[in-house]
């Protein structure tokens, strides 16, 4: 009896203690998201040099498109990892469904960056229009050479080269 009682105390505070643990990790990822976040917004404000009156119309297009954008590719995200073997089972009829509603994912992500271009011609002038996608491309490089840096590292600080003949590693 106490043997049985010790094993499901210890299951109880596994099952708390894994518990825990995952609304930590979800906790960091809100964390991550939101520091994402702010950097994007301080550098989207920052390149576009945007002004308060383009900024109150700004951001909350902006949100809308992104919001709608991660809804409409979430097709392509949900994709079971292990395809190709799923591939080898499938009909020809599976098959061509999957292709076409891979095609209709990227008609409704054009769409709606269509709609959103358009959207954008009414609250910035041509030349800033472009100024913002010159900015998303240098948003996405920087981000993809930060974290290049981060796992490179692995401390996510990044790391000066040793001046050439150093012991230093």
């Amino acid at each position: 009896m106490k043997y049985t009682s010790r094993i499901l105390i210890l299951i109880l505070m596994l099952c708390n203690l894994t518990g825990a643990l995952y609304a930590q990790e979800r906790k960091g990822r809100e964390e991550q998201r939101e520091k994402f976040r702010s950097m994007k917004i301080a550098y989207f404000t920052e390149e576009l040099e945007l002004t308060s009156e383009e900024a109150e119309k700004f951001w909350p297009l902006y949100n809308d498109y992104e919001k709608k954008k991660r809804e409409v590719s979430q097709y392509r995200h949900r994709r079971p990892k292990n395809m190709d073997e799923q591939l080898a089972n499938m009909t020809d009829q599976e098959a061509e469904k999957m292709a076409d509603d891979i095609i209709e994912s990227r008609k409704k992500e054009v769409e709606l960056a269509e709609a959103f271009h358009r959207d954008l011609k009414k609250i910035f002038p041509s030349k800033k229009v472009i100024k913002y996608y010159i900015t998303e491309h240098g948003f996405r490089e920087y981000m993809l050479r930060k974290i290049r840096d981060e796992r490179r590292n692995g401390d996510g600080k990044k790391q000066e080269n040793p001046p050439p003949g150093s012991l230093l590693p």
